[in-house]
């Protein structure tokens, strides 16, 4: 991977090379951004915190059945938002719609999928997908993710 024009600290990686520090398939989260090719990264239990070459890395998008507590997600129907209060193996506890004070009622994963989305994260664009959204938007299209 090159290296995004738009890195954020917070955003979310899966390692694609291992090395020393961090495994292959593990996740990690941009904790500093120095300008380098070697950013620093925590992986997912905050035990190791180190650099590693963009090159080693996909951009990792989080899907419904990664939901944790404190994520929003929206009724596919409705429109509604859900809070995340609970989460078990293979279940989430949402509040009610709107409503995020108030347990609703657990659903598993398959359920989450058919019934919600995943409110949107904020995402990693490549160079030339960075480019062509701003040429896009500069002739005057409107972009967005439907």
């Amino acid at each position: 991977m090159k290296r995004p024009t738009n890195l954020k600290v917070g955003d979310r990686f899966r390692v694609i090379e291992g090395d020393s520090d961090f495994d292959m398939g593990e996740i990690l989260t941009l904790e500093e951004d120095d300008g380098s090719e070697n950013p620093f990264f925590w992986n997912a239990e905050k035990t190791v915190y180190d650099c590693m070459h963009v090159s080693k890395l996909e951009p990792y998008t989080k899907t419904i059945r990664d939901a944790q507590v404190g994520d929003v997600v929206v009724g596919n129907s409705s429109g509604f938002e859900y809070l995340v209060l609970e989460r078990g193996k293979n279940t989430v506890l949402l509040s009610y719609a709107n409503d995020f004070r108030n347990a609703h009622g657990s659903y598993h994963f398959d359920q989450l999928e058919e019934r919600y989305t995943l409110k949107a994260e904020p995402e990693v664009v490549d160079d030339k997908t960075a480019e062509a959204m701003k040429l896009l938007k500069e002739a005057g299209y409107k972009i967005s993710k439907e």
